[in-house]
């Protein structure tokens, strides 16, 4: 909020506002609106005026213009496409996840299977052993 140039006094709303467009300087381009508010003082009388916002806007050719937005409307669709591509992309990838999991869960299970199978002939070699070691222990006896 602006203050009095005069006595400091803070205050809430202008009188009464105006839209102002201003010409660009040398060497600037396009057109700058602005709109100042006259605040008048309640304490001590003064009136004095205050920017409350600024907009710049470019001056363009019409045919310049006709191409952004031409230019727009091919990138709008070539976001469209992409966006449609990262979908597909997206469900391709769940569904490799999805297959690589089960290809590392067989690959698991077949090698925990050819473990099972070596532990068994093991016990059945240390099971025959045992056999043969109880037969030799009774006859000792």
């Amino acid at each position: 909020m602006p203050s009095c140039p005069n006595c400091g006094t803070t205050i809430s709303s202008p009188t009464k506002v105006f839209t102002v467009i201003v010409e660009p300087k040398e060497g600037e381009h396009g057109l700058t609106q602005r709109k100042v508010g006259m605040y008048s003082c309640d304490k001590c009388g003064t009136k004095f005026p205050t920017v409350v916002s600024r907009q710049h806007y470019l001056v363009v050719a019409e045919e310049q213009m006709n191409k952004i937005q031409t230019d727009i409307k091919v990138l709008k669709k070539t976001n469209q496409d992409l966006e449609r591509r990262i979908e597909r992309m997206d469900k391709e990838y769940l569904e490799i996840q999805k297959t690589l999991d089960s290809s590392r869960r067989e690959a698991e299970t077949k090698l925990l299977q050819a473990k099972m199978a070596a532990l068994e002939k093991h016990v059945a070699y240390l099971r025959k052993e045992k056999g043969e070691l109880e037969a030799k222990v009774t006859k000792f006896r």
